[in-house]
């Protein structure tokens, strides 16, 4: 049958429907078609006020298909007709309905003009380029924020000098108007730093010499970006002329550019300028030739911050040659710069760190001692745990405690295990989580400790609950397993953290404590960990579980991701269920499937449901399932009026349509 004589077919099938499931059935089918009698059938139906929901997702596919159809619609004297349409060609704006997105721009409405806007930043015409500029200079602010919106999310390299004119036009009615427009300039320079290319070199280079300081910073940005040869030459030797008298925005840009572009050249300019404010630019270049003036900054640091900071880089300095820099900073007379040095020399020469590392010990406040702890204790020296010790002893609650618990995290053994089991109670609430994540870190080596104490007192704590549900170790699976039995206090923790291990040996566990459970919650509460988790080992007892009625949606889902010859049989088994739900849950996995064996239970079902909720999943499940050469679809085609035919005519279109590329 020809799509025409289909379509009229269907129409009158549409006209004729006295239940929601055919009328669903045949908009689904209609929306399919693509043509203008399709369509208009279709906002017949909305004009009818006949269930108008059901053509909403009708409305949307047509949209994506034929949008052309539709936007007459928009305009419809039925107010909820044109709502529906305009709905529909919004929701996945393309091409093709490029003019009614146009038309949006004319209204006298900020809100219809911002959603058109949004509409064109989300389309790949060229032709969005010349209204969505237009809209930077809209009467309205939230117009023009919208246009800068769009913009970011539309352009690409070639729109980058547009944009600068653009900003240009903006900082001038800024000053002529007295009006703040630096929100949507902003957004406009960040544009321009994400998209800019080589190709637009030139113009970023003339930005330099612009008269606002955003536009200079922008195209700094953007130059460092690009990662261009040129640019750092012109970068350094605007480095050079200016110096230490730049201003600071526009000098911190430069030294960021200069670090991303990754170019020895800028390494001398850098010093000319000082580390203390290169340093982090110094360390992206490898600069090893500057750790000494990363030192002498680091001894002459004027706050506490500067110091921690510049200590932090000038640790991280690593490049080519000699690495000969921590033994010289071993010897400095300032303390942040020995510290720095002998936690650079653990990871260079770690036999020659243990000495200046334990001496630092004894020397630095608590909270800096925390680093040289960690160090000595990862080289297999024990005084490292007293340095725990003294930062504990110095703050046990808050900002110490949670450097030693991140500090531990990546540390083994008793010791640790013990610290942070210590810890866990103490700590202020803030920073439990990273006591959690420290424990979880030590896989299944300390959950016996952590059970124990768990249960030690009276009640359990809630933080042991939350620590447990952080494990993710799988040979920890044996231990947690048997706490989902009867109403162990760390029962929901285990669970919690089961169901985020899949793997074999979890699956193992689940089902070993499966056929121990006696109660109906304890089976439920099981089956549902075992089926977000199981392997193919654990089929039977899932499939045990589905013929009881247990967990039934999560199990369904878990036998389409395993995927195997009794699965299938099964899911196929639920599509008769009386259970709407049990018919729904197997269609959706059948859906995941997309198995042609499943094509003729599946569009038996369709036949007689009267489920919409169940129609709608059974419906996609059938059509990746099935062919247009399928048995079932031939004979439908030759009976017009009934489900059958409808569901064939539906197929059909289908294909046609995904051969077009919808």
């Amino acid at each position: 049958m020809n799509e025409q004589a289909l379509t009229a077919a269907l129409v009158d099938t549409l006209r004729v429907a006295d239940n929601d499931v055919d009328a669903l059935l045949a908009l689904e089918a209609l929306s399919r078609a693509g043509s203008a009698p399709a369509g208009e059938a279709i906002i017949a139906f909305l004009r009818s006020g006949s269930e108008p929901y059901l053509a909403h997702p009708a409305l949307e596919r047509l949209a994506r298909r034929a949008p052309a159809v539709l936007i007459p619609a928009t305009e419809d004297e039925h107010p909820a007709v044109a709502a529906a349409a305009k709905h529909a060609l919004l929701r996945e704006p393309t091409d093709e309905a490029l003019p009614f997105y146009l038309r949006l721009l004319k209204s006298r409405s900020a809100e219809d003009i911002a959603t058109g806007l949004a509409s064109l930043g989300r389309l790949s015409s060229s032709e969005v380029r010349v209204p969505l500029l237009k809209a930077l200079a809209h009467r309205s602010p939230s117009v023009r924020v919208a246009a800068a919106e769009a913009i970011r999310r539309r352009a690409d390299g070639s729109w980058v000098s547009d944009l600068l004119d653009a900003i240009g036009a903006l900082r001038r009615e800024e000053k002529a108007k007295k009006k703040d427009f630096s929100t949507i300039i902003e957004s406009l320079c960040s544009t321009v730093v994400d998209k800019a290319e080589t190709p637009q070199r030139e113009r970023l280079m003339q930005g330099l010499d612009d008269d606002d300081a955003r536009v200079r910073r922008t195209c700094i940005d953007a130059l460092g970006r690009v990662g261009d040869e040129a640019a750092v030459t012109i970068l350094c030797q605007r480095l050079d002329d200016i110096g230490a008298s730049a201003p600071l925005v526009w000098r911190d840009a430069v030294v960021a550019a200069l670090g991303q572009l990754g170019d020895a050249r800028a390494i001398g300019p850098l010093r000319r300028l000082g580390a203390h404010v290169t340093a982090k630019a110094l360390r992206q270049l490898k600069a090893l030739e500057a750790a000494p003036d990363l030192v002498a900054a680091l001894e002459q640091a004027k706050t506490p911050r500067d110091a921690s900071e510049l200590a932090d880089e000038l640790a991280r300095l690593v490049g080519p040659g000699d690495q000969h820099w921590p033994r010289v900073g071993l010897s400095s007379a300032s303390l942040p710069v020995r510290r720095a040095a002998a936690l650079q020399l653990a990871t260079s020469d770690p036999e020659a760190a243990v000495a200046p590392l334990r001496k630092l010990l004894g020397e630095v406040k608590p909270g800096d001692a925390i680093a040289v702890a960690e160090a000595l204790v990862r080289l297999g020296d024990e005084q490292g745990w007293e340095g725990f010790s003294k930062a504990l002893a110095d703050d046990p609650h808050h900002w110490n405690a949670s450097a030693v618990a991140s500090a531990c995290a990546n540390l083994r053994g008793p010791r640790a295990h013990a610290l942070l089991l210590e810890l866990l109670p103490r700590i202020s609430h803030q920073y439990v989580n990273d006591v959690c994540q420290a424990m979880a870190a030590q896989g299944a080596d300390l959950l016996p400790s952590l059970i124990s104490a768990a249960t030690a007192g009276e009640g359990v704590n809630p933080r042991h609950t939350q620590a447990l549900s952080e494990f993710r170790d799988p040979a920890g699976a044996a231990l947690l397993a048997p706490l989902l039995l009867g109403t162990h206090p760390l029962r929901d923790g285990a669970m919690l953290s089961l169901m985020k291990t899949p793997d074999a040996r979890t699956s193992e566990a689940l089902v070993a404590v499966l056929a121990q459970a006696t109660h109906g919650e304890e089976v439920e509460r099981i089956v549902e960990t075992l089926a977000s988790v199981a392997t193919k080992a654990a089929m039977p007892a899932l499939q045990d579980a589905l013929r009881r009625g247990v967990a039934v949606a999560s199990v369904l889902h878990a036998q389409a991701r395993l995927l195997d010859d009794g699965s299938r049989s099964l899911l196929i088994e639920q599509l008769a269920s009386q259970d709407e739900e049990c018919r729904s849950e197997a269609a959706g996995a059948l859906l995941q499937l997309a198995d042609p064996a499943a094509g003729r239970p599946l569009f038996d079902l369709l036949l007689r449901e009267t489920e919409l909720s169940v129609v709608h999943t059974a419906l996609a499940a059938w059509l990746k399932s099935s062919t247009t050469n399928d048995v079932e679809v031939i004979e439908g085609l030759q009976a017009p009026g009934t489900r059958a035919f409808v569901l064939a005519g539906l197929r059909q279109l289908e294909g046609q349509a995904s051969a077009s590329g919808f």
